[in-house]
């Protein structure tokens, strides 16, 4: 049944994580589960792992996964391009850049056979955050260069803040921090609601101010990023933050609390199996070591961090640990070793920085403020010829003065028509309500007279025979079994009464909404005829109560008629209030109908449903063939 399963998946989805998603994550997951179609879906997993990457990034690569088998079945290419860069994004929070450079490869591949420029941009984009992990920051400054121009291009604000911080990131890890200052003032100036760009601005501009020895100032802007994780529940994002504290604490001489915010970077990395930034923790807690004078605890956190940095191919954190382990032999009074050390750290060096590559990286900034300027002295020149082109314009625009005049007398017409059209249907829609409305307070009066009326002079006779029985002396067994078989048929008949009468004004719906009325109805269904189950969710609140009479009526005609014709032994029926209105599913396991066949339309209770559900401005589909059941979906603004 169509019901249960999407409630199967949805909960399977929802224990992808192991945290709790914020409302936009839960909305995506709802929708995602909701998906009808292969295109639909793909698109809504990729969206999926893309905006859980950093806080689950096991499940955003079995979500990515997913999408691509989707869209590789589908041969839908644009999803297969996005599905290979979210699987690329996913390892590489795991730090597994190799397999994820993969993946760039073939989303690159596909963008360049649709020509799909916002497809290239993010390969271009992903490419630097590549070789900005590898170490290789000519190439990392190239493609952002790239991603950026294709950005501008097709005016992707989101995608020029991407591509200019990862820039930013280069410069502050060469040391260029006015420059790295410069792009993050730029582009933070710029309001987002992306969080992993806010954090990361807030993490690398600590990081600046930390090496520009402005402690206070750091940590105040660490502080900021670890309660903006917090809040929108990022726990990846902590990790640098808590380093770059630790850093601070560690150069003020707070060694313990260096320590502690040290070891509380490394638990978030091991987490999410990080061993990049894990590297880059280890060659600190060797630092805090050397700086303790603890030169062989200093050794053992430095060969770790070696040989971390040495699996993931990041040439900074091995030069990096090879300089800081020359200083650690040199003050242990160990000169070989510093010498070897040495001179490993400045071969890595070398493969990094020399003047080739920062050639290069001036050259590329070069050309793209060269290409910057000629982009906007074009568009000097063609706010000129727009300035003529409106000359001519405003000429023509005089000419066009008398046709544009008889076009608004036509449009006038036109737009009175629309209002008497409207007119009528509102008089349509005050005609329809004052028949609901009179057929539900007949209903109350009927339901009242029977209740109150002829429900009590039953009860009073049932009550009479019952006090007669003992007064009375019966000449033999079957005269009493007679007179207790009258008692019997009087209280049948005050059940039924009181069954009537709660149906034509139902007591839940009068004391706890909609869906305690509902439940109050089909829990009077035999299950024995028909097993019925019900869904609700987001009914908490009573909703207006024009509208909940009237889906009660609908819900309880759908019921009748199943119970009526569809031959069914099962019944599912959902109601759940979504943030646009409400929506109803009522799906049973009969024998269905043709929906060509328009007799199948013309009975009084299909008609009485659809009247209804058109008054409350609401729309109502059917899905059904020949033994394969019926599916009636309803939704009703609210």
């Amino acid at each position: 049944m169509k019901f249960t399963k999407l409630t199967i998946l949805f909960l399977l989805l929802l224990s992808f994580g192991g945290f709790a998603q914020n409302k936009e994550t839960e909305t995506l997951y709802r929708q995602y589960a909701a998906a009808t179609s292969s295109k639909q879906k793909t698109d809504l997993g990729n969206r999926l792992s893309w905006t859980i990457r950093s806080s689950d990034p096991d499940s955003a690569l079995d979500l990515a996964i997913s999408a691509l088998q989707l869209a590789e079945k589908e041969n839908y290419e644009y999803g297969e391009a996005q599905a290979h860069l979210c699987i690329n994004l996913a390892h590489a929070v795991k730090s597994n850049y190799e397999i994820g450079l993969e993946h760039i490869d073939k989303a690159q591949a596909i963008s360049e056979k649709l020509k799909n420029d916002s497809l290239l941009a993010a390969c271009n984009l992903n490419y630097a955050g590549y070789y900005y992990n590898k170490s290789n920051y000519s190439k990392s400054i190239e493609k952002s260069l790239a991603a950026v121009k294709i950005f501008e291009k097709l005016n992707d604000q989101l995608g020029v803040m991407r591509s200019k911080l990862l820039m930013a990131q280069v410069y502050q890890l060469k040391d260029d921090l006015p420059r790295a200052e410069a792009v993050l003032k730029e582009i933070s100036s710029v309001p987002v609601n992306d969080v992993k760009i806010k954090v990361t601005i807030l993490h690398t501009l600590a990081n600046i101010y930390g090496m520009e020895e402005k402690y206070e100032e750091a940590l105040a802007l660490d502080n900021e990023g670890i309660l903006l994780c917090d809040k929108e529940n990022s726990p990846y994002l902590k990790s640098p933050l808590y380093d770059n504290m630790a850093n601070c604490y560690m150069y003020s001489g707070k060694f313990d609390l260096a320590k502690k915010y040290f070891h509380e970077s490394l638990l978030l990395d091991s987490t999410f199996s990080n061993q990049k930034q894990m590297a880059d923790t280890y060659l600190n807690l060797g630092q805090l070591s050397l700086m303790q004078k603890k030169y062989t605890e200093a050794i053992g956190n430095l060969q770790h961090s070696i040989s971390l940095s040495k699996l993931k191919g990041y040439k900074q954190g091995i030069y990096q640990a090879y300089l800081l382990l020359t200083e650690v032999y040199r003050k242990n009074n160990q000169s070989d070793s510093a010498i070897v050390a040495l001179k490993t750290a400045y071969k890595y060096k070398d493969s990094m920085i020399n003047a080739s590559t920062e050639n290069k990286i001036a050259e590329l900034e070069t050309v793209y403020q060269t290409e910057k300027k000629e982009s906007q002295l074009k568009l000097q020149q063609a706010a000129i010829t727009k300035k003529n082109y409106f000359i001519v314009a405003l000429v023509i625009a005089l000419a066009l003065l008398t046709s544009i005049g008889f076009f608004f007398y036509r449009k006038r017409q036109f737009t009175d028509r629309m209002h008497v059209q409207q007119e009528v249907m509102k008089q349509q829609d005050i005609s329809t309500k004052a028949i609901i409305e009179a057929e539900e307070n007949e209903r109350k009066r009927i339901a009242a007279e029977l209740h109150d009326g002829v429900g009590q002079l039953m009860s009073a006779a049932k009550m009479n025979l019952s006090v007669f029985e003992h007064e009375l002396t019966f000449s033999d067994e079957n005269q009493k079994k007679a007179f207790e078989n009258v008692i019997n048929l009087v209280d049948e008949s005050c059940r039924e009464i009181r069954s009537v009468s709660h149906q034509m004004m139902p007591n839940g719906l009068l004391k706890s909404g909609l869906a305690s009325a509902v439940k109050e109805f089909i829990d009077k269904i035999d299950s024995r005829v028909m097993k019925v189950t019900l869904y609700t969710e987001g009914l908490g609140e009573r909703i207006e109560a024009n509208t909940e009479t009237v889906l009660y009526r609908v819900i309880q005609e759908c019921v009748n008629n199943v119970l009526k014709h569809s031959g069914a032994n099962h019944l599912d029926i959902s109601l759940i209030k979504e943030a646009d209105g409400i929506v109803a599913t009522i799906e049973d396991n009969g024998h269905g109908f043709d929906l060509a066949d328009k007799d199948n339309f013309e009975g009084i209770g299909l008609k009485n449903i659809i009247s209804r559900i058109t008054y409350l401005k609401g729309t109502l589909d059917f899905d059904s063939k020949p033994g394969k059941g019926t599916v009636i979906a309803i939704h009703v603004p609210g």
